[in-house]
């Protein structure tokens, strides 16, 4: 693991430890800076395997207020009584609000902790994400196409020790063939991509019953959820929804093949930018993107009306849309209290539809094809 964190450690400037995903160096952050109990903010209009790493942590979350713009946490509509910590969101690699976060967090002593799973290669006031606050967690799942690996990091050298203990703990060893499953189905996936056969392979597992899920969230089971939460193993069907070996110790060849997708992440970022440059200039884009500076965002927020109608069409078409969180997480899981933006959050949901900038050019074809519609919450900044 160490070539990789000493590739990481030059990129950010700080140390870290290399783990299996993202979610499981959130479990251990959590578990390290939070006393069961404690309430945590985590915005709504996030990954649902955030909230759940929560409840497996024993932690109480509370949904953030979010901004219309971006889908981000809104910080300063945020209630701050009775908070321990804020896990930031960075979605689609849009920036938090971290000035007003991180001076919140350190003038009522709150735990921060940077969630930086979608945000690889933003940039904060010429700072990294995922280094603010007392850790910060990264995703080669996502990035790169990896579909695993991640990285753990914190400032402070004594934590970094304990992090690393907690993480032997929680580590399992993983059967050879999980090993090698973990480094073909990626390279299978980057091969279908790369060749054009993504929509033949899609509506043949589609006809056989192989593939039922679109990107929407999956069912909760909240009735078993409540029965488990607090219990890491008990929890594994919730915290493995998407990635079975999320606690998987990696082996030396797929490592390595996470370290040759790490350069990947590093070759792709000029078209990331020209994606973004190119999607900005669409009727659809989030408000958020169209005013900030371009960055090169994991993916694109568009707005569009009839979005799963969009996304149905973009289905037939071959292209399989994901990173839809619908709906809020307050509304997935009725057992978290309701948060203070239940509206916009379910308008951004609802409407959301994130492309990767760099399928750009084909996107706003298909979507003109399909005569989509931009979807505007400018209503919103009027509340």
């Amino acid at each position: 693991m160490s070539a990789l964190e000493d590739l990481m450690r030059h990129r950010i400037g700080q140390d870290c430890l290399h783990v299996p995903s993202a979610r499981f160096g959130l479990l251990l952050a959590l578990r390290h800076w939070f006393d069961p109990g404690d309430r945590v903010l985590i915005a709504p209009t996030n990954c649902e395997t955030v909230l759940f790493i929560a409840l497996a942590a024993g932690l109480e979350p509370v949904m953030a207020p979010v901004s219309w713009r971006d889908g981000n946490i809104d910080a300063p509509r945020v209630n701050w009584s009775g908070l321990s910590g804020v896990i930031t969101t960075h979605l689609y690699g849009q920036p938090d609000q971290m000035t007003d976060l991180m001076t919140q967090c350190e003038r009522r002593g709150l735990v921060l902790i940077d969630d930086a799973a979608h945000a690889f290669l933003t940039m904060v006031g010429g700072r990294a994400a995922g280094t603010f606050g007392q850790a910060g967690v990264f995703s080669l799942a996502k990035h790169g196409r990896a579909m695993s690996g991640g990285f753990l990091t914190t400032p402070n050298p004594g934590a970094l020790a304990a992090l690393a203990e907690a993480r032997e703990a929680l580590l399992l060893p993983g059967e050879p063939r999980d090993q090698a499953e973990a480094v073909l189905q990626p390279m299978l996936r980057e091969t279908l991509y790369r060749t054009g056969m993504v929509r033949l392979m899609w509506h043949a597992s589609r006809r056989l019953g192989i593939v039922k899920w679109t990107g929407h969230r999956l069912s909760p089971r909240e009735d078993a959820l409540r029965a488990v939460r607090g219990d890491v193993t008990a929890m594994d069907p919730w915290l493995g929804i998407d990635l079975d070996g999320w606690r998987m110790r990696p082996g030396p060849a797929l490592a390595r093949y996470q370290r040759s997708r790490l350069r990947v992440i590093d070759r792709e970022r000029e078209r990331r930018l020209a994606g973004v440059e190119a999607l900005r200039r669409t009727p659809w884009v989030a408000a958020g993107v169209r005013e900030a500076p371009i960055r090169p965002l994991l993916r694109v927020p568009l707005m569009v009306e009839k979005r799963d109608e969009i996304v149905a069409g973009l289905e037939r078409l071959g292209v399989v849309p994901g990173f839809i969180y619908d709906p809020p997480l307050d509304d997935y899981l009725p057992m978290i209290p309701q948060g203070p933006t239940p509206e916009i959050a379910r308008w951004w949901t609802s409407h959301v539809l994130p492309v990767d900038p760099l399928d750009a050019p084909r996107m706003v074809r298909l979507l003109t094809q399909l005569g989509a519609r931009p979807a505007d919450g400018a209503r919103f900044a009027k509340a």
